[in-house]
């Protein structure tokens, strides 16, 4: 789709009338850009042509005695025709036309490209240069090489490649290790209301991300946020570089968490109490119990799932460009990415933001290279995950 770019030229008065065959035309008083008197014409749909006689368009009364062989609208006939949309453009050839916009005034636009569809090709109108579509263009690795050879963007790529990946491991390690926790925590049968903490405790998991994300967004405000204002502090949650990662992090624990405790809370209830009262028997402390038979059975029961998590948080887009929209931005970077960007959202600056959409071959690429690094990591954890079952 190609959107025209118009721009103002003259300016007219017009009143509308009918010729001696009853069909519209516009009487028009043509004006410059600075506004000297260009003459009189009367325009129809095909053209616009000088009046055989000029005439004056008094605009103090709407319909002024129209020269001979015309007859006026009144004003009412004339705001019916433009609302039925039997109005029209007044075809200047060139892409140009005189368009009305109310029932005594309008202005003349200009279309910078006209399109043609029996040549499909696009002219430009300023200069009359013709150019025909290529749909087609071999660029080869291009696009790769740019990743890791163009300044613009190789300055940024291992700055984001590295903290995409201490935000997928710690954002998996927080969760998974707050959730067994907690999960540990209430696992004890002797607990009252064991229910309905539970039930408390999945809240988060519940409320959908995108709102919990925009809530926090609200609390860390450095100005107004009910964090610093109740706490009396005076922390940059969002705008310093370092604080805004570790305020990322805390959210994703706060939303993450939950789900780690129901899967945590059901791989518990699943190992055998005989297993643990073994342990005690031969000595083991409950540190002892919990690492050398607790945990081990519980990898196996939640190391596929943590595997996923990480592929989940390595391309998680939506709190970076909910919570920080990947800022903030960082002095002297000669990059869009900023701080807290991972590769998912830098690559979404790179086609919709930085480039204004001409990069999309580039963001494909760096979409292409997400793809094998999160395919090799998935493949390295899940062998991992089967040593684990092999030592259970």
């Amino acid at each position: 789709e190609v959107k025209d770019a118009y721009t103002d030229f003259d300016s007219f008065t017009m009143q509308m009338a009918t010729d001696s065959n009853g069909e519209l035309v516009y009487l028009l008083q043509r004006y410059s850009p600075d506004y000297e008197d260009l003459g009189s014409f009367v325009g129809t749909k095909d053209e616009l042509v000088k009046a055989d006689k000029p005439f004056k368009l008094n605009m103090s009364t709407y319909a002024p005695k129209p020269p001979a062989g015309y007859t006026a609208l009144s004003k009412a006939e004339a705001s019916k025709a433009i609302r039925s949309g039997d109005a029209f453009e007044i075809d200047l050839g060139a892409g140009r036309s005189y368009v009305v916009d109310s029932t005594s005034s309008g202005f003349e636009r200009a279309r910078q490209w006209t399109y043609d569809a029996k040549t499909d090709s696009f002219t430009d109108n300023s200069c009359g240069n013709v150019f025909k579509n290529n749909y087609m263009t071999v660029v080869g690795a291009k696009n790769f090489m740019d990743i890791f050879q163009n300044p613009r963007y190789s300055e940024a790529m291992p700055r984001v490649f590295v903290w995409t990946i201490v935000y997928a491991f710690s954002s998996v390690f927080l969760t998974f290790s707050v959730g067994v926790l907690v999960a540990l925590l209430f696992n004890t049968p002797v607990m009252r209301g064991r229910k309905l903490y539970r039930s408390l405790l999945i809240i988060p998991y519940a409320i959908p991300g995108f709102l919990s994300i925009l809530i926090w967004k609200g609390l860390l405000n450095d100005q107004w946020g009910t964090i610093n204002t109740l706490l009396g502090l005076d922390v940059h949650w969002l705008t310093d570089p370092n604080i805004a990662k570790i305020s990322i992090l805390l959210v994703n624990t706060w939303l993450g968490f939950p789900y780690m405790f129901l899967v945590a809370t059901g791989a518990l209830q699943a190992i055998p109490a005989e297993l643990k009262e073994a342990a005690a028997v031969d000595g083991a402390n409950r540190f002892q119990s919990f690492r050398n038979v607790t945990l081990p059975l519980l990898m196996v029961a939640v190391g596929p799932l943590l595997v996923g998590s990480f592929s989940f948080n390595f391309n998680n887009f939506n709190q970076i460009y909910l919570l920080t929209g990947g800022g903030p931005a960082l002095q002297n970077s000669k990059s869009a990415a900023g701080a807290t960007d991972i590769l998912i959202s830098y690559t979404y600056k790179l086609a919709f933001a930085s480039g204004k959409g001409n990069n999309y071959g580039l963001s494909a690429a760096v979409s292409i290279l997400i793809f094998f690094i999160v395919g090799a990591l998935s493949f390295w954890s899940f062998r991992r995950s089967k040593a684990l079952e092999n030592m259970a």
